[in-house]
């Protein structure tokens, strides 16, 4: 008999228990593939690092004098126990020019070869290197490994020939690198084997690298930086390798929010739909009671019904989840060595097993209502037949101006703002998840995160790297190169201005004992005054100095301080004059006074130089031409040096957009669809009463429609102020994890009005193809009406 009113429930209500089993699949699908990236992407960081041995510590030097006085130090620590090991390896240092590429015969000059680039050998137990596969890299003589990102901005292949200063070798792998992989460390690593190496080495200059593991690595940190040894440029901790993927975990945190808020959806619109159909099956239910069945046996009719629903919807959404938790990970997997998602299966389980239960759960709350039911109220459609308050309010006399589809819209939801508070929080949820990509990918496009990477935005160009055979080693050379490129400009018929950003590693301290090596920076060239400060102002004497925020805090420092810094090899007092935020060095970082002589300072790279050209041209029009003038040079603008140097977020989350929208737009169609249906479902009554006094078709579902979208208006209205919530406890987090805050950039015309507009018309369309069923409705359904 059970078996008979299911079968007959399933048949009759075919369409809406459809639905909700294709919301059962999606809860599942999104639960169990975000719970398993969560955990897939929380620990991906922590078992990259690990396995790839990144040390706790590790040091570069630019001499070989310093090496006694450091293997000393390091075998005294290691005696001790304080230090469980350390190796050390060298770094053949690249000049873009250095390098070409080969293929079928044809010599092409790589065309984007930005920041500093290294040549290693994999000779240390330490900062391994994977292929694609995972599987550590093993490369033979006159073979090369580059990594992923490097050949695919090069549209390098496997089998194409790397020509380094007339040496050929041929590229056999894509590379993991941990290290050195993300674009933001700013340091290329090409990988060789030893025999290669050592073959290439009397040839170029060279950096010397130590790795130290540590018991306690903090120990060993505070150490290094008290002690002067001026051979070492450069300290870097194993939290900062971490670190530097922020911005790739960025498209898998992003995905993992969508995830959540995808269920978040899929639950409210489970528990109206159960709602909804317990109301509607009021009747049935009284006859049930009539003929003297218990309460409880009456909701095991509904257990048993949603549990077949839902285990069936729980196992395909748990079969979908496994290639989703791939996909959702897939842009962050290209760069580092994840865990696979089917690793993890016994989570989806659990997750798809839970389901089941807050659906039942849901179910069996929804029906406590019976025991307060007679079995005459149930029969009367769950009514009483008395009205407690009045609609003054809202009352017809005071809105006979409104069309009628516009009043009756608006009465229903005044009147049972209950009854559609699920709907406008689902609809809001919707609206707000379309601005979390749209806010990042505008954010990254503003002025404010130009300057976060120390670019000026009124800047037209950016050029990476002059047309020299060898890289500036000090500030006097790299002036030098500027003025000779603005002349080859200017003969060109380019009338420029050019500005640079040089990096030097320069110690500061309390007292000359105590100096901790930043990276330092210096604006030189026509126009050094555009960065921002937090506070106080920008260094403008030789004796002056600003710090990040970051560094400021660490050090315990504050405005006005007098510190030593060591610069061009003497001690000098320097007074903090500022504090900015930045994304230098992991937001830890110092500034100097233009105006100061670093000329004596070793010059560790320059960071970009900027072109700024007075043209009618548009800045595109103006880059191709540039572009073609000088052919060997690599120009861009800002957002593409950005975009470069964060991994291509910005491309990805633009690609991201529209597929986004055309799925959030089909999700809300099927909600607004399910909705309307059980709207009509629950009005038959009503409807049939207006059809007998003969208001026309037309009129019923514009009713519907107005209805609709009211809702969705209060959505949209409900949603602005809550994106800004989600900006600062969602957006902010993400971008400050770098080592600055950015003030989230929001263009209200596209997150406020085209993108909802977009979901707006499909909630439209929706309402207008689950209207049509009005026209079935028969004047008879009005014995349903109380």
């Amino acid at each position: 008999m059970l078996w008979n009113i299911l079968k007959k429930d399933f048949i009759k209500r075919k369409s809406i228990n459809l639905i909700l089993f294709l919301f059962i699949i999606l809860a599942t699908l999104f639960l169990c593939s975000s719970v398993n990236n969560i955990k897939v992407t929380s620990s991906a960081l922590s078992y990259y690092v690990n396995k790839a041995k990144v040390p706790d510590i590790n040091f570069i030097t630019n001499t070989d004098k310093d090496r006694k006085e450091i293997e000393t130090y390091l075998e005294k620590k290691k005696e001790e126990g304080t230090i469980e090991r350390y190796a050390r390896n060298h770094f053949i240092v690249l000049n873009s020019k250095d390098l070409k590429a080969e293929r079928d015969g044809k010599t092409v000059e790589i065309a984007d070869s930005r920041g500093s680039l290294y040549v290693s050998a994999l000779d240390v137990d330490f900062v391994l290197a994977f292929d694609q596969k995972g599987n550590p890299l093993e490369l033979k003589d006159n073979e090369i490994g580059l990594s992923h990102a490097f050949m695919k901005k090069n549209k390098l292949q496997l089998g194409d020939t790397l020509i380094l200063k007339g040496e050929k070798l041929i590229i056999t792998q894509e590379v993991k690198d941990a290290a050195f992989g993300s674009d933001i460390v700013g340091m290329t690593r090409f990988l060789v084997s030893e025999n290669t190496f050592k073959k290439m080495e009397p040839s170029f200059q060279k950096l010397r690298l130590y790795y130290v593991d540590a018991h306690d690595p903090s120990i060993i940190l505070k150490e290094l930086k008290d002690i002067s040894i001026p051979s070492i440029i450069n300290i870097v901790e194993k939290g900062t390798y971490a670190m530097a993927y922020s911005f790739d975990m960025m498209t898998a945190a992003l995905f993992i929010a969508i995830g959540i808020c995808f269920i978040l959806i899929s639950l409210l619109v489970l528990r109206f739909t159960l709602v909804f159909t317990m109301e509607e099956q009021y009747q049935e239910i009284g006859i049930l009671k009539v003929i003297g069945l218990r309460d409880l046996a009456i909701k095991k009719l509904y257990l048993m019904k949603y549990f077949v629903i839902v285990s069936i919807g729980a196992c395909i959404g748990l079969m979908l989840s496994i290639p989703l938790s791939s996909v959702m990970i897939e842009s962050v997997s290209e760069n580092m060595l994840m865990e696979s998602s089917e690793a993890n299966f016994g989570i989806n389980v659990l997750c798809a097993a839970g389901i089941v239960l807050l659906v039942l759960a849901f179910c069996y709350f929804c029906t406590r209502k019976l025991h307060k039911i007679s079995a005459i109220t149930a029969i009367r459609g769950g009514q009483s037949g008395e009205r407690f308050h009045d609609d003054k309010c809202f009352s017809l006399s005071k809105c006979k101006h409104l069309p009628l589809p516009v009043y009756l819209g608006m009465h229903d939801i005044v009147t049972h703002v209950k009854r559609y508070a699920v709907l406008i929080i689902t609809f809001c949820i919707s609206f707000i998840l379309i601005t979390i990509p749209l806010n990042t990918v505008n954010t990254m496009r503003s002025d404010e995160m130009s300057k976060r990477f120390t670019l000026d935005p009124s800047s037209n160009i950016i050029v990476k790297q002059f047309e020299q055979d060898q890289k500036p080693v000090n500030i006097t050379e790299l002036k030098k190169d500027m003025d000779m490129f603005k002349e080859r400009l200017n003969q060109k018929g380019y009338k420029a201005q050019m500005s640079a950003v040089p990096l030097y590693f320069i110690r500061y301290g309390k007292t000359d004992a105590f100096k901790h090596s930043y990276l330092s920076i210096q604006l030189v060239g026509d126009r050094t005054s555009y960065l921002e400060y937090e506070e106080g102002n920008a260094p403008e004497l030789e004796n002056e100095v600003a710090f990040s925020k970051k560094a400021m805090e660490d050090e315990g420092w504050v405005i006005g301080d007098q510190i030593i810094a060591n610069i061009n090899g003497v001690d000098r007092k320097m007074l903090i004059s500022g504090v900015f935020s930045d994304y230098m060095q992991m937001g830890s970082s110092a500034r100097l006074s233009p105006v100061i002589n670093c000329d004596k300072e070793t010059l560790f790279d320059y960071w970009n130089a900027q072109l700024y050209i007075d043209s009618d041209l548009s800045d595109a029009k103006l880059l191709s031409e540039l572009q073609k003038a000088f052919p060997h040079q690599d120009f861009m603008n800002a957002q593409t040096f950005i975009n470069q140097n964060i991994g291509g977020i910005q491309d990805a989350l633009d690609q991201m957009l529209i597929p986004m929208t055309a799925m959030l737009c089909a999700v809300i169609m099927l909600i607004t669809f399910l909705m309307e249906k059980l709207f009509i479902a629950r009005e038959k009554g009503e409807i049939a009463m207006m059809k007998s006094i003969g208001i026309p078709y037309k009129t019923i579902r514009l009713w519907q429609l107005t209805r609709m979208v009211f809702v969705a208006l209060c959505s949209m209205l409900i949603a602005i102020p809550l994106s800004y919530i989600s900006n600062q406890f969602i957006l902010k987090p993400i971008f400050a994890v770098m080592g600055a805050e950015v003030k989230i950039q929001v263009d209200a015309l596209q997150a406020y009005g085209g993108y909802p507009g977009v979901l707006l018309i499909g909630i439209i369309i929706a309402t207008l193809v689950a209207t049509y069923q009005i026209k079935r409705i028969d004047i008879k359904e009005m014995n349903n009406l109380e």
